[in-house]
């Protein structure tokens, strides 16, 4: 089990990378979409579209990471008043909660990726198809599902580590 951590840690690591890169192409592909427009006045076809591609992909793919170095907004003010062990239990259905969540939102995600593909349906400009891009928000919600889970087994296995700082991991 641990060698699956230790995988589920690199590819974390790698997605991290990879939202860098969309953010880093969303900067550029506005930078040359403004220069050449305002300068010759011709903008990048399409360009509207790659950003809104790029975005999306940056999101989904910084969110396992997010959680792993728990920079996610949280009411930790108001939390940190109670004792220890409402502070676990709190946790634990934090967790619980957002395990459902983002495997009903993964495996709703995956569903519509196959109805979009089945539709044939793509972008008004560019005519991407749209599905791959959700099958791989698809699979990004996945890995952030398993990220959770892993959290709530440390919780039963490492208590003092489910509470407080998750850059210790």
């Amino acid at each position: 089990m641990r060698s699956f951590w230790f995988f589920l840690d690199k590819l974390q690591d790698y997605m991290r990378i990879g939202s860098a890169f969309c953010i880093i192409a969303m900067a550029g592909i506005t930078c040359c979409d403004v220069f050449l427009r305002t300068t010759f006045n011709y903008p990048i076809f399409g360009s509207e579209e790659i950003v809104s591609v790029f975005a999306l992909l940056a999101m989904g793919l910084s969110l396992p990471y997010a959680h792993k170095q728990g920079v996610h907004i949280g009411v930790e003010i108001f939390i940190r008043l109670f004792s220890n062990k409402v502070q676990y239990g709190v946790k634990l259905i934090t967790n619980t909660l957002s395990l459902i969540l983002m495997s009903i939102i993964s495996w709703r995600m995956f569903i519509f990726a196959g109805a979009k593909a089945q539709s044939g349906e793509s972008s008004m400009n560019l005519e991407l198809p749209m599905y791959y891009f959700a099958y791989v928000l698809s699979i990004c919600f996945l890995i952030f599902s398993i990220s959770i889970l892993k959290d709530i087994l440390l919780f039963f296995t490492q208590p003092q580590k489910a509470v407080g700082d998750n850059k210790t991991r």
